[in-house]
């Protein structure tokens, strides 16, 4: 099967992922034949993979000379050697060492092996793998039964998920930490990123868990035995998440979501009542991106804020990816807004789909650092909502003419015979009108002038007194292959 546009990668990126962003973890992990170098070098530096003044990852340089003659234990302990035991610690073997199992573990240097399962695993598949992997290696081997909370302390939250080469994670993570404690609640651990391997056993402590992504850290949340809930996107999904959060913690919630209807999102219904309010029900978008957040943003955009949604798809763990199933709809039902990964992008490109593009995925060349931007939580509704009328404003941009051309418009198109509207066929006008429906409401005047312009200008380069439906469909034709003109 030839898979277009391969949107996520194998299960070595997973375990790399996971395992740097937990300090004091000494592992190997098998690299795939010729990327065991990427993680130090091109990855560090053009994608929104992992921080660069770190260094967690570093290659032993294994060669068929080490695996055949002078054996592998020194350069695996040259490795070992250059790593701070308390950074962050990934060895990465080389590629043919790889495809025979590794080398040999120099003895005292505390490294486990980790097989990423690269050929039938992709990188959330591995990422689940390798986070369940880290209790069950560092854990306590029996989960004591926890002792009744000291009177007046705050509930114990762990937040499970937060790993390196995740979409938008800095931003939502500190959304998620914040609601947790603005109603009174207290992070435990944030795991894997952020925690040490020594905290590992405190994971126990927690009273309830949140897990950040739906593809990976659900397989340890229903290994800790406590509840845990799904962070939220969506006015309506925090606060059922807050509420729910509190009838489990014992918290009351509802002085928080009072106050955050003053404060984070009383933007969005200042974003309601402005001019855009006129658009909401007619101003598409698309989502396509991993089910996190296809899911989330397509009920929150879609349900909850009543815009209307063309199409979605979500991405999911073990699920080769149909994406000239995701071109296809493009071309069908181009929306106005489209968020997604930088393939959506190029398709849209490819298609002549004026789309305004807002990131929702990897992969793309992004970087989400700052911790201004969520998707997640109230923060996360007024931002998409912010972002979604920022869209507009943008597609409005490019649909009005710039003062300075105003006065160098085209001449006005010679009539294909006396009576303009006489000239069109009655299937080819019903084409038109079909085509322009597939529009969004907002550029459909502009769009249907286009059209217009370019099938009789393609009509009178053709000799042709009448326009048929075979020169409408022609021309968009001709459109969808070369973009709009």
């Amino acid at each position: 099967m030839l898979v277009l546009d391969h949107d996520r990668a194998g299960g070595y990126w997973g375990a790399v992922y996971a395992f740097t962003a937990l300090r004091g973890l000494r592992v190997v992990i098998d690299g795939p034949v010729g990327c065991e170098n990427l993680p130090v070098t091109a990855v560090l530096h053009y994608t929104d993979g992992l921080p660069p003044h770190e260094l967690p990852v570093v290659v032993t340089g294994l060669s068929e000379e080490h695996l055949s003659m002078s054996g592998t234990e020194g350069a695996m302990r040259r490795a070992n050697g250059t790593q701070d035991p308390d950074m962050p610690a990934v060895v990465v073997t080389g590629s043919i060492a790889e495809m025979i199992g590794g080398g040999v573990t120099p003895e005292g240097s505390g490294l486990l092996r980790f097989i990423p399962r690269t050929i039938d695993e992709d990188q959330w598949q591995c990422a689940d793998r390798a986070i369940y992997w880290l209790w069950t290696e560092f854990g306590p081997k029996k989960v004591k039964r926890k002792a009744p909370r000291p009177e007046g302390s705050k509930p114990l939250i762990n937040i499970i998920g937060p790993i390196y080469g995740t979409f938008n994670m800095p931003s939502d993570l500190a959304e998620i930490r914040r609601l947790v404690e603005g109603i009174g609640c207290e992070i435990n651990l944030t795991f894997p990123l952020g925690s040490h391997v020594e905290d590992i056993g405190r994971l126990a402590d927690a009273d309830v868990n949140v897990c950040m992504y739906r593809e990976f850290g659900r397989q340890l949340c229903e290994e800790l035995g406590k509840p845990y809930l799904q962070a939220p996107i969506g006015l309506f999904a925090t606060t059922n998440f807050l509420r729910k959060l509190g009838e489990l913690t014992g918290v009351d919630p509802e002085p928080f979501i009072a106050a955050e209807k003053h404060t984070t999102i009383k933007p969005l219904w200042d974003l309601w009542r402005s001019v855009t309010q006129d658009f909401f029900a007619t101003a598409s978008f698309a989502i396509v991106a991993t089910d996190t957040y296809a899911r989330g943003i397509k009920r929150f955009l879609g349900e909850e804020m009543g815009i209307p949604c063309t199409f979605s798809f979500s991405r999911k763990p073990g699920v080769k990816p149909d994406n000239q199933a995701v071109r296809e709809a493009m071309k069908k039902s181009p929306p106005l807004v489209l968020y997604g990964s930088y393939n959506e992008r190029m398709y849209a490109a490819e298609l002549g789909v004026r789309a305004m593009y807002i990131p929702a995925s990897f992969p793309g060349a992004v970087i989400r650092r700052a911790t201004g931007t969520p998707f997640m939580g109230y923060a996360g509704a007024t931002y998409l909502v912010q972002e979604y009328c920022n869209a507009l404003f943008d597609a409005l941009f490019h649909i009005l003419p710039l003062a300075t051309e105003m006065d160098k418009v085209d001449a006005t198109p010679t009539r294909l015979g006396p009576s303009h509207a006489a000239n069109w066929d009655e299937d080819a006008q019903h084409l038109l009108d079909e085509y322009v429906e597939t529009e969004p409401f907002l550029v459909r005047i502009s769009a249907a002038k286009r059209l217009r312009d370019r099938v009789e200008r393609d009509a009178r380069n053709a000799g042709e007194t009448r326009v048929t439906s075979e020169r409408v469909s022609g021309s968009l034709t001709a459109m969808a292959g070369r973009g709009a003109t």
